[in-house]
């Protein structure tokens, strides 16, 4: 394991990855600011929603984002689809910088990056028939002949499983998952190359998880696509992603592939999280996994810890860690940790977190 420090976008993909990637974050940053009363006029806070995020994605990769809430991730994927505007950093597809285009210049590139809102309930106008739903992205792009919208309206609802003939329904008639099936319809309709999905199966039933997720899943087989998957469900996570970004407090912790991360976890808050995933073992009459738990709580993003983010909490933190901040570096093959420290997780460290 090498301890010199590397280029985070060059940490972003795997090292046998072959060409330039579809897509690229940049140190990427979204400030908010807050307003606030103050003895002598108004004071403004600085929210650092997302500090400093560089990652990559290949054509038909399929990238995860895990963590806990609040720590960036949907900032993250609405600034990939430019649905905000970042405070700095770059965001580049195929190579061109699409940060800070006007709405103008930005509408080809809004046919090729789609997003999957999390909730089926609000992301669809209820005043709107399914069939006016998903053809509006086909008139606006002009991707049908006039008059054929309704039959692409229709291929599209086969595509996601529903059934055609319901163009002319309204979304209150269908289930939560039947809407998330319209959902990703709408975000079919204008054959785009990156989907970032945000939390598409977090407000479904576990029954309809399943459903939704193997459809995503031969969607990205069909159509190529490659995929952002927004989620705090690490097993879904792990069934469809090749590769998992870890973030905490608006900053990558960990990236690597499926595998590596999943089995040799380098980041204490990425091994921290793992603990905490239900151990089907236990059911089958194995010895319980030991739990690290946390000690206080998650700092705010609006006065977030100097140094290394998770130092507040990390049984690994010591004086440097107040003082410098760790940058991504390499720690494996296509595996990198933003860590001082970064190592396997030893025994007896579960029982100074705990």
């Amino acid at each position: 394991m090498t301890t010199a420090t590397t280029d985070t976008a060059t940490l972003a993909a795997p090292a046998d990855a072959i060409g330039a990637p579809l897509l690229e974050l940049r140190d990427l940053q979204m400030h908010f600011t807050a307003r606030g009363d103050g003895w002598f006029g108004r004071n403004d806070h600085r929210i650092r929603a997302v500090d400093g995020v560089s990652l990559q994605l290949r054509a038909g990769e399929t990238l995860g984002l895990v963590g806990e809430s609040g720590c960036g991730k949907t900032t993250t994927g609405r600034l990939i689809t430019r649905l905000l505007e970042p405070t700095g950093g770059q965001v580049l597809y195929q190579g061109t910088d699409i940060t800070h285009l006007k709405e103008k210049d930005l509408r080809p590139y809004r046919r090729e990056l789609q997003l999957i809102f999390q909730d089926p309930y609000s992301s669809l106008n209820p005043r709107h028939t399914v069939g006016a739903i998903i053809g509006a992205p086909l008139r606006v792009h002009n991707l049908v002949p006039k008059g054929r919208e309704l039959d692409r309206v229709r291929e599209l609802l086969e595509v996601v499983g529903l059934n055609p003939e319901h163009y002319n329904r309204y979304p209150h008639e269908f289930s939560g998952g039947q809407r998330q099936r319209i959902g990703i319809a709408r975000a079919l309709a204008v054959q785009p190359k990156v989907i970032v999905a945000d939390e598409p199966v977090s407000a479904l039933d576990v029954s309809i998880q399943a459903q939704v997720m193997n459809l995503l899943e031969d969607l990205r087989k069909e159509f190529d696509i490659a995929f952002v998957f927004i989620a705090h469900d690490l097993g879904v996570v792990r069934h469809f992603c090749d590769r998992v970004a870890v973030m905490y407090l608006g900053r990558v912790a960990e990236i690597a592939d499926r595998d590596a991360l999943y089995g040799t976890p380098q980041h204490p808050y990425t091994q921290a999280l793992l603990s905490a995933v239900p151990d089907l073992g236990v059911v089958r009459g194995g010895a319980p996994k030991t739990r690290i738990r946390l000690a206080g709580d998650v700092p705010g993003p609006m006065d977030p810890p100097t140094g290394c983010r998770f130092r507040s909490r990390c049984w690994k933190a010591e004086d440097v860690c107040a003082t410098t901040t760790p940058p991504l570096r390499q720690v494996g093959d296509g595996q990198a940790a933003a860590c001082h420290f970064a190592g396997p997780l030893q025994e007896s460290a579960t029982a100074v977190a705990a």
